[in-house]
């Protein structure tokens, strides 16, 4: 019985994304998800705008 190399790799980052409507660009894209839960910051994929989630 040999010994087992392992491989160590580096967790994957999983990017929080959520569909909805730009108020600024008005078009449905995917919003990047960013902040703790409760203050959540959108950032708009088609015009970068960031709001937070009251704002929208």
């Amino acid at each position: 019985m040999g010994s087992r190399r392992r491989t160590r790799t580096k967790p994957q980052h999983i990017q929080r994304t959520v569909e909805g409507r730009c108020p600024k660009c008005t078009t449905i894209v995917r919003f990047n998800v960013s902040g703790p839960v409760g203050d959540e910051v959108y950032e708009c994929t088609g015009c970068m705008s960031k709001y937070h989630v009251d704002d929208l």
